[in-house]
Parts: structure tokens; C-alpha cells; sequence
């Protein structure tokens, strides 16, 4: 009886943990070499749901892309190291990069 009681309350303390937030941004590839990149976000939700809002928002926006990709860090500082790395490589690399205001925390509030 004690281990179930004991099982219950680590059940209890998990369900009332919050989640732990990763830092993202996204990105996905368009026609004439060109980058659509998301501005830096903190969310707890899940990389498919995040893949997706991002390319409704550019289909939304009649913006044609490659499959989405939202990389993460475990932190702010690491995450916008990430994406300006990302900014350099695709800049030298001759694309045309599209800096994106989008965060999901937007897409969220800009829906009636």
C-alpha cells in the first residue's frame, strides 16, 4: 500500500510541474533562394504543432516554402547564437533571408 501511496503523490508532483520551455525559432526554405526565419520564442509545445503553425502562417501569407524546421536551445543566449549563425550561413551562402515576426505566442493572439 505505502509503494502505491508513494507512486500517487510522484504522479501528483509531476502533473503539477510545469513543463520546461525550449527556445526556438523557425525556418523553411522558399522559391528563388530565399529563408523564412521566425523571430526567438520560448514554448512548451510540441515540434509538430510548432512545424505546423509556421507553415500555415506562410501559406496563410501565399508564401511558398520547403518543409519547416524549428530548432531549439536549452537558452535564450544559445538560441539567438543559433539563429544569427543561421543568418550568416544563408547570407553568405546567397540566399535571401526573410526575417519573419512570427512567434506562436502571436499566431495565438492575431486568431478571432
Amino acid at each position: 500500500m505505502r509503494i502505491l501511496r508513494l507512486g500517487a503523490l510522484a504522479g501528483a508532483v509531476l502533473a503539477a510541474t510545469p513543463a520546461v520551455a525550449d527556445w526556438r525559432y523557425c525556418l523553411a526554405r522558399g522559391p528563388g533562394r530565399t529563408v523564412y526565419l521566425s523571430a526567438p520564442f520560448s514554448t512548451v509545445a510540441a515540434m509538430p504543432a510548432l512545424d505546423a503553425a509556421f507553415a500555415q502562417m506562410l501559406d496563410r501569407t501565399h508564401r511558398a516554402h520547403d518543409p519547416v524546421q524549428c530548432p531549439r536551445a536549452e537558452d535564450a543566449k544559445a538560441l539567438l547564437a543559433m539563429r544569427l549563425t543561421a543568418l550568416r550561413y544563408n547570407r553568405e551562402d546567397g540566399q535571401r533571408v526573410v526575417e519573419v515576426d512570427w512567434t506562436p505566442e502571436r499566431e495565438s493572439a492575431a486568431k478571432p
